[in-house]
């Protein structure tokens, strides 16, 4: 059985320490991008708002190239937002980076939009 310690201080989310209580007492501390994507797949409303602070510009610079209307495009961002909220438990970050992934949603919200 793992049991997570999460230790507050005064920094923002993803630069907290966590630590990884193994079933056998030891600590091992876990990274900064760990504790991100736990607080995230949690459903953190703190952890995705720094998600959406960090990735938000950059993504709607990327559907405005497609879309060329911004009050489509705003809207476009906000569906990839949902849905990326919706789906992040089944987020592989082995696989994408996060920021891929969420473009990546984008550009199917895009293609539906289109239909």
């Amino acid at each position: 059985m793992l049991l997570v310690n999460i230790k507050i201080i005064m920094q923002p989310l993803y630069q907290r320490d966590i630590y990884q209580e193994l079933s056998i007492g030891s600590k091992a501390e876990l990274s900064d991008d760990n504790l991100f994507f736990t607080t995230l797949q949690a459903y953190d409303g703190v952890a995705f708002k720094a998600l959406y602070q960090k990735y938000s510009a950059a993504i709607y610079g990327n559907i405005i190239r497609y879309v060329n209307n911004e009050e489509k495009a705003k809207l476009i961002l906000e569906q990839t937002f949902c849905e990326a909220w919706r789906s992040f438990p089944q987020f592989d970050k082995t696989k994408l980076r996060i920021f891929t992934w969420i473009n990546q949603l984008a550009l199917q919200t895009i293609r539906k939009s289109a239909l």
